[in-house]
């Protein structure tokens, strides 16, 4: 499929416009964007599979946990989309209370790497920590 093609369906689904949001923060364990954006894990793989296949995220593993970061490309992708829509993002109340969660969550983590794995009550806790 044609890069731009990938990209567009990369944006075309709210839930993945709000994992490419919250990647803007910096890299980010799958516990941290399960808990920030109320999704199971397996939801949150799905999603991150379209944005990996469009080029738009890196992905690496440290022991059993599993993080995501933008790449510069999707970097630049994200902040022109978000920069074009920031108005309707702005106001966006999902976004923000995914915003909101996310600042708790990262807030917590220990020397700048996630430690807490899926806090209890999550609606799907992987094998490991994340």
């Amino acid at each position: 499929m044609h890069p731009l093609l990938l990209s567009a369906k990369a944006f075309s689904d709210p839930t993945r416009v709000r994992v490419l949001a919250a990647l803007r923060s910096g890299e980010l364990c799958v516990c941290e964007l399960c808990d920030a954006l109320r999704v199971t894990q397996s939801t949150l793989s799905t999603h991150l599979q379209v944005i990996r296949r469009a080029g738009l995220v890196r992905s690496r593993r440290e022991g059993r946990w599993a993080y995501y970061a933008l790449v510069p490309q999707g970097r630049r992708l994200v902040e022109g989309w978000l920069r074009h829509f920031g108005s309707v993002v702005a106001r966006d109340p999902r976004l923000r209370a995914d915003a909101a969660r996310l600042s708790s969550r990262l807030a917590k983590r220990q020397g700048g790497a996630c430690c807490l794995g899926f806090p209890r009550g999550a609606s799907e806790k992987p094998k490991g920590k994340g």
